[in-house]
C-alpha cells in the first residue's frame, strides 16, 4: 500500500508537468476561463453583500424596534 502511495506522490507532479508542457491551453480557453472566474467573483460578492444587508437589518430591527 505504501509503495502505491509513494508511486502516486512521485507520478502526480511528473504527469502534471508533462500535461502543462505538451497539452497547453489555448489563449481563447484561458480568456474564457478568466472571464468566467470574474463573473463568479462578482456573484460571490453580491451574495455576501445581500447576507450583510440581512444581518444589518436583523440587528437594527432587534436593537431599535424591539
Amino acid at each position: 500500500m505504501f509503495r502505491f502511495i509513494e508511486f502516486l506522490i512521485i507520478a502526480i507532479p511528473v504527469i502534471l508537468f508533462l500535461k502543462a508542457m505538451f497539452f497547453g491551453k489555448s489563449s481563447k480557453y484561458s480568456q474564457a476561463l478568466a472571464d468566467f472566474k470574474k463573473q463568479i467573483d462578482y456573484l460571490v460578492w453580491a451574495i455576501l453583500f445581500m447576507i450583510g444587508c440581512a444581518v444589518v437589518y436583523a440587528l437594527a430591527k432587534l436593537l431599535f424596534f424591539s
